[in-house]
């Protein structure tokens, strides 16, 4: 399974206005729902917001990929959002720039890991960053994410 299977132009904001992390999550649940692959968004957002997923920061860069194992989806699920002020995490000093937010289904451990990894490989590096935070739209970001974790 690849990113640009999983993570769909039109679940990519690219102008986020919330400032805090969980606006920021709410923000981008909001995306998925109505999605085909959700069975309970309610229940999506309630398993999402229950884990309150850590930032994720490296040399300057950060990220935050909130996510939740549950029956509510019936395949990996993400939506993204990017925010060029960044939002406030409130466990870390550092603005969070990009928000990645996944539903897992409960059989899936494998397939998810290696997809997060992925993700964290890619916004480590500097170059990579930089392009996905010059995405113009929804469709340039996922295909230089996708790119970017086809190189890997």
């Amino acid at each position: 399974m690849t990113i640009d299977e999983i993570l769909k132009p039109a679940d990519v904001n690219l102008a986020l206005k919330a400032d805090t992390k969980s606006a920021a999550v709410e923000e981008v649940l909001a995306q998925l729902r109505g999605d085909a692959r959700v069975a309970n968004w309610e229940e999506l957002r309630r398993v999402v917001i229950e884990r309150d997923a850590p930032a994720i920061e490296h040399e300057g860069r950060t990220i935050c990929i909130a996510h939740g194992r549950t029956r509510a989806v019936t395949a990996l699920t993400m939506a993204a959002g990017k925010s060029e002020e960044g939002f406030v995490c409130p466990e870390t000093k550092l603005r969070v720039n990009l928000l990645f937010v996944a539903g897992i289904p409960v059989a899936m451990d494998s397939e998810y890991l290696r997809l997060v990894g992925a993700i964290v490989r890619v916004c480590r590096d500097a170059g990579q960053m930089g392009e996905l935070m010059a995405a113009p739209d929804g469709e340039s970001f996922v295909e230089c994410l996708a790119a970017a974790t086809e190189r890997l």
